[in-house]
């Protein structure tokens, strides 16, 4: 008996109204920027995960380093940026440099590899992606800093790279 009473009373407990914070949620739309922006998030977070990184040590050998990156889209110069920060304090220039080509390097392998569908939707039609891919493209600038091991204000090298320029443009201090 208790069984049929509870299963009589289920359809009115079942039946809440979203409160007004799923409301808001609810109402409020994902935009494809949106969306493309949390999906770049998790490929550069994957990227540290699985990315060797190095450059030539002094006595010949690969010197492996991490880099944090940082993604974020600035609508003043309509760009995205994916940013690598270095700290290393005992690299000289020429290491730094290498390091940041080989980081941007294999990030446009990995952005070539995974644009439009970042920035499209899942069922695209492939005519939609091709339409859409050189603007995307366009849309992104990598950069690179290196700085000392103490402190990410003591800038050391900086680099910066579109991904449809084949040439990396060193920052002023860079070349001390």
């Amino acid at each position: 008996m208790r069984k049929l009473a509870g299963a009589l009373l289920l359809p009115f407990v079942a039946n809440a109204q979203p409160g007004a914070t799923t409301q808001y949620l609810i109402s409020e739309p994902a935009t494809l920027l949106d969306i493309g922006m949390v999906r770049l998030d998790s490929l550069t977070t994957e990227f540290e995960r699985r990315v060797g990184l190095s450059w030539t040590a002094n006595g010949g050998g690969r010197e492996h380093f991490e880099a944090e990156i940082n993604t974020n889209y600035d609508p003043d110069d309509d760009k995205i940026y994916v940013s690598f920060l270095v700290m290393n304090s005992e690299a000289t220039n020429p290491q730094m440099e290498e390091g940041c080509r080989s980081a941007m390097g294999q990030m446009k392998i990995w952005l070539g590899k995974s644009l439009p569908d970042l920035f499209l939707h899942v069922r695209n039609n492939p005519s939609e992606a091709a339409a859409h891919f050189d603007g995307l493209r366009d849309l992104f600038v990598l950069r690179c800093y290196v700085s000392s091991g103490r402190d990410t204000s003591e800038g050391r090298f900086w680099a910066s790279q579109s991904l449809t320029e084949r040439a990396m443009t060193i920052g002023p201090w860079a070349r001390d």
